[in-house]
């Protein structure tokens, strides 16, 4: 089952981003992991909003939602430059939870299966359970 929505690059697209992912994986997981993909979610598109987009409201933002019988993949594309590295687990383990930034991506490394970039495309993926 493969789900797409795209938003435009403004802070008031993370509500429908939310509700969007929630309706469709609620059934789907845990609700522990469930507010764990969410917060990844809410974090990761906000970088691409704030970052990636540059919060200019004509970029979009475009999120990708695949269910198969073991996980789930999440991926969120904006229209910037991409990032080219990812915190190490080390590094995410010592995370300033109130910090402004750097937040959004070391909550990623730590709670997702696995996460991989492929230019201004950040794939996340996420154990069903």
């Amino acid at each position: 089952m493969r789900h797409r929505l795209i938003v435009k690059s403004e802070m008031k697209s993370l509500d429908s981003v939310y509700l969007w992912v929630e309706e469709i994986l609620t059934n789907e997981v845990s609700k522990k992991q469930l507010r764990n993909i969410l917060l990844i979610v809410q974090e990761m598109v906000t970088n691409s909003i704030l970052h990636g987009n540059q919060a200019v409201i004509e970029r979009e933002v475009t999120v990708l939602l695949s269910i198969n019988q073991e996980d789930i993949t999440i991926e969120i594309e904006d229209e910037g430059e991409g990032i080219k590295t990812l915190p190490l687990k080390k590094e995410s383990k010592e995370l300033d939870y109130l910090a402004e930034n750097g937040r959004g991506l070391k909550l990623a490394v730590l709670l997702t299966k696995s996460i991989e970039l492929h230019g201004n495309r950040t794939k996340l993926i996420f154990t069903k359970n």
